[in-house]
């Protein structure tokens, strides 16, 4: 499961984290030495720099097939099976979708399964691997088709004012699949058990209790069959609010830590977190769609097309889109950090255990390698979680 923007993380998964297996066996301390620390910095920089290559040969795959005109032969080739627009859409969407993926499928394989196995992160073999990003395509496909056929309508039914219904739906769906991703979505991917009685759950009902919240969903699920990583997220509206613990971050950490772990999420769910994430993301989605929108009529003629309507056109609303991305990621990620440190407070006053807290991030920090001190401008740039050395210098001054 990645991180997403109804699930809150303890740890960030947006930003390259990593282990060493023997860490998690001895629940010892972040590395420490030289040779380690830069260890950590060359995994996480060679993860961010697969990244930021990936989004680069993403776009300029989108801006060649527009500029060469490609595009166009895609759509008409599509035509000849005497499909309806809607059916030529999901074929033209499917035949570039397909052609992108061979692209960057070698750097997908090397960051997310080679750079993970040669830092002895990850339990998968090749095979699973496959599998997770299969069950992933088939779970993204029907949900992508229906956004995609969604726009298109939009476009061709309300013209230049598209953007604004776009938005509206957006802001449905992304309220409909937060409520049902952890109950119909994430077991897909992952086995999800209720935590079992005994000391933990003690500690967690009578934290529960001290502050009126009633949380009926507490899981644990099967992180180890992908990982060697910990973590812990908070999930979910509504009724299927749950907090989930890896079962190797119940494993591996105590009581007492896993204890402020839990009240780090607890702050997420009092908090409203991830109401507030929703409503700052629908503002951020009306705004890019809205600018998108004005960029789409202007460049379409750039590219010699004619109508806002045409199939071949399309492509040009993801790049507007990913260029929009690209300059309010940072901004939501401050939000991001904002949030990370309310709850990191909120789990110090409730659990008034700072000293549990700044063991369990220092943990979590060796366990996931996570760079302790990163340079700031990638900080601003790339972390949706404060930095290490941030998160417990300001958890010990509490």
């Amino acid at each position: 499961m990645e991180r997403d923007g109804f699930t809150h993380w303890i740890t960030d998964h947006a930003v390259p984290e990593a282990t060493a297996a023997h860490l998690l066996q001895e629940k010892s301390h972040p590395l420490e030495s030289p040779s380690d620390q830069r260890e950590i910095k060359r995994y996480q920089r060679t993860k961010l720099l697969t990244g930021l290559l990936n989004s680069a040969i993403v776009f300029s795959f989108t801006v060649l097939v527009l500029g060469s005109g490609l595009t166009v032969s895609v759509e008409e080739w599509v035509r000849t099976f005497g499909w309806n627009d809607y059916l030529t859409l999901l074929g033209f969407a499917g035949v570039l979708g397909i052609a992108e993926s061979v692209l960057t499928l070698p750097l997908r394989w090397y960051a997310g399964f080679f750079l993970e196995h040669k830092y002895r992160l990850s339990n998968q073999s090749l095979g699973a691997w496959l599998w997770e990003r299969t069950k992933g395509l088939l779970v993204g496909l029907p949900l992508g088709a229906i956004l995609l056929i969604t726009l298109f309508f939009c476009i061709r039914t309300y013209e230049a004012l598209w953007w604004v219904p776009v938005g509206g739906i957006l802001f449905f769906f992304s309220v409909i699949l937060a409520r049902l991703a952890p109950v119909f979505i994430f077991p897909l991917f992952y086995k999800f058990r209720p935590l079992e009685d005994g000391a933990l759950k003690e500690r967690i009902a009578a934290l529960c209790q001290q502050v009126g919240v009633a949380v009926k969903g507490i899981f644990v699920f099967n992180l180890s069959k992908t990982t060697k990583k910990a973590n812990a997220a908070f999930t979910g509206l509504g009724s299927s609010k749950r907090i989930i613990l890896g079962d190797t971050l119940v494993a591996n950490f105590t009581d007492e830590e896993i204890e402020t772990i839990f009240a780090h999420e607890l702050g997420h769910y009092t908090l409203n977190h991830v109401w507030k994430m929703i409503l700052v993301g629908t503002i951020s989605t009306f705004l890019g769609l809205y600018f998108t929108a004005t960029l789409y009529e202007t460049s379409l003629q750039w590219f010699g097309f004619s109508s806002r309507e045409t199939i071949a056109g399309l492509p040009l609303l993801g790049l507007w889109l990913s260029l929009y991305s690209l300059v309010t990621s940072p901004l939501n990620n401050m939000l991001s950090r904002a949030f990370e440190n309310a709850a990191d407070g909120y789990a110090v006053r409730t659990s008034g255990n700072k000293k549990a807290f700044a063991n369990a991030l220092q943990k979590l920090g060796a366990v996931n390698m996570a760079d302790q001190s990163p340079h700031p401008v990638i900080e601003f740039l790339f972390y949706s979680h404060p930095s290490l050395e941030k998160r417990i210098r300001a958890v010990e001054g509490m």
